[in-house]
């Protein structure tokens, strides 16, 4: 796998030729990369930037089971500034539950190795609207808050079909999330991580000063990225394009890929309305919200306030706060429903 993941690079950069100054964030993410041998890694880093220093952010997920004192001081050796450890909860039963292999004792135990170990930035994962829960959500909040951690990554329960949680939904063995539990844990998230300091910049997202993610805020501002591997997603700001996801076969078209033309890839061109769309779509997902002004310089759109009842709509119902005439953003109150009130001021 490593030697398709370089090939794979290698071709995007002898077809695309990026400015490797202008790359601002790595990350190691999807599947468990911190199953990644360390040394595998650093070949990676190196395959795109001789001199890792150049980036402002290189970040790693890690699952709490795989992390050592050994394997962090490996990960610090070769440049990972920020680790990312997917706690999900600290309640034992519903850590068995999801089928996840860690306890939250290692959990605990794998953030306060990293803060010793001396990472610039730990990130850590939530989840909420966990049905069944042993004990309180604002008991996890709690014990969250207590760890030396700077970024928050907070996810609603997402149930796949075809997994062993999404079946034993499907037949009645295990109960689905609950929408009212979901909105009461969201407020109860909300005011925990204001009383500790830290700032919502994002719909899943909190930060405490200075640790605010900088691949997460490219991401929500619709800057263009590689995504490398089995599965992958990328995005030139013109189209959108997604790696096969099977292993076997990823690996196999890479050995003989000559060119880019050759890459795994299905493509998804996007038209200046779909671009606006998803501008609309991402800005209203932050804190800082969408300007119309910079929003028509970039896509040559922009609605007409004067008959546009839904977004009048929004506003008076306070789904949608206006900033002058042309920022506009939505209260945190009601970001558990961006994505809805985004679609309804679409271009269509």
């Amino acid at each position: 796998m490593e030697g398709a993941l370089i090939k794979e690079i290698e071709v995007r950069m002898q077809a695309e030729n990026p400015d490797l100054e202008e790359i601002q964030s790595i990350y190691f993410g999807g599947g468990t990369p911190s199953l990644f041998p360390a040394s595998g890694l650093k070949r990676l880093l190196g395959a795109f930037l001789p001199e890792a220093s150049a980036c402002r952010e290189i970040t790693l997920e890690a699952n709490p089971e795989d992390v050592t004192r050994g394997q962090l001081d490996a990960w610090r050796s070769m440049g990972i500034t920020r680790l990312s450890i997917g706690i999900q909860t600290f309640d034992e039963n519903r850590l068995a539950w999801m089928n996840r292999k860690h306890s939250a004792s290692d959990a605990e135990q794998a953030v306060r190795w990293a803060a010793e170990a001396g990472f610039e930035h730990l990130t850590a994962d939530l989840i909420y609207g966990i049905p069944g829960r042993t004990h309180t959500f604002e008991h996890e909040l709690e014990r969250f808050v207590s760890l030396p951690v700077d970024h928050l990554s907070a996810y609603i329960l997402t149930v796949e079909d075809q997994t062993a949680l999404g079946r034993n939904i499907q037949n009645g063995k295990a109960p689905a999330p609950d929408e009212g539990q979901i909105e009461s844990e969201y407020h109860a998230l909300c005011s925990a991580m204001t009383e500790a300091g830290f700032a919502h910049y994002e719909v899943s997202n909190w930060a405490r000063p200075g640790g605010h993610a900088v691949h997460n805020r490219h991401y929500w501002s619709g800057l263009p990225y590689w995504g490398i591997g089995p599965g992958a997603h990328s995005f030139s700001g013109m189209a959108r394009t997604a790696n096969v996801s099977n292993n076997p076969r990823y690996i196999r078209a890479l050995n003989s890929a000559q060119g880019i033309q050759d890459l795994p890839l299905e493509t998804d061109a996007l038209n200046p309305i779909d671009r606006y769309n998803e501008s609309i779509m991402t800005g209203l997902r932050t804190a800082h919200g969408i300007d119309l002004v910079e929003l028509e310089k970039v896509h040559r759109l922009r609605p007409d306030l004067q008959n546009a009842v839904d977004w009048q709509q929004l506003i008076s119902t306070g789904q949608l706060i206006a900033s002058g005439t042309d920022r506009f953003r939505i209260p945190e109150t009601h970001w558990l429903f961006a994505d809805r009130i985004a679609s309804a001021l679409f271009h269509v």
